[in-house]
């Protein structure tokens, strides 16, 4: 099963790079591949969490077109640009697509929308997310090995 997070703005960053520079000034442990412009962005983003290789989907999508579609959602008013994340099972995924985000709505002065749990979070309260997956992220990987060891 997919899992789907957005980020809604009313700016832009320039490039991956760009992009990069704000996860570190957040300090999260993540690092993109690549240096192509946001725009062009259109795909399986190459990362690496710590030392894990990762990843996920990552598109530019129509700001309009996504509201109009999502007409159930009070967005807070016309956002410019949509950055939309995709990902899979892998569970390195998980805090990847988070720290990616949040930096990105943080330096952007956006807005997280998770569809699953149909919540518009501010950059602050997605800090606080990434925090509670952080802290999780260890029993998590305890009940996956034990799983596989079952």
């Amino acid at each position: 099963m997919a899992m789907e997070l957005f980020v809604l703005s009313d700016k832009q960053l320039n490039s991956v790079v760009e992009w990069q520079a704000a996860i570190d000034g957040e300090g999260y442990p993540i690092r993109l591949a690549g240096n192509e412009p946001i725009e062009s962005l259109k795909g399986f983003l190459r990362a690496q969490l710590r030392d894990t290789k990762t990843g996920f989907e990552c598109n530019v999508w129509p700001a309009g077109v996504f509201m109009r579609e999502m007409s159930g959602v009070n967005f807070g008013h016309e956002w410019k640009y949509v950055l939309a994340f995709r990902w899979g099972g892998n569970l390195s995924q998980v805090p990847a697509v988070w720290m990616a985000a949040t930096a990105y709505a943080k330096a952007t002065n956006g807005v997280v929308f998770n569809e699953e749990e149909g919540k518009i979070r501010s950059a602050t309260d997605a800090q606080t997310v990434v925090g509670d997956i952080e802290r999780e992220m260890p029993e998590m990987e305890a009940l996956l090995r034990d799983l596989k060891s079952t």
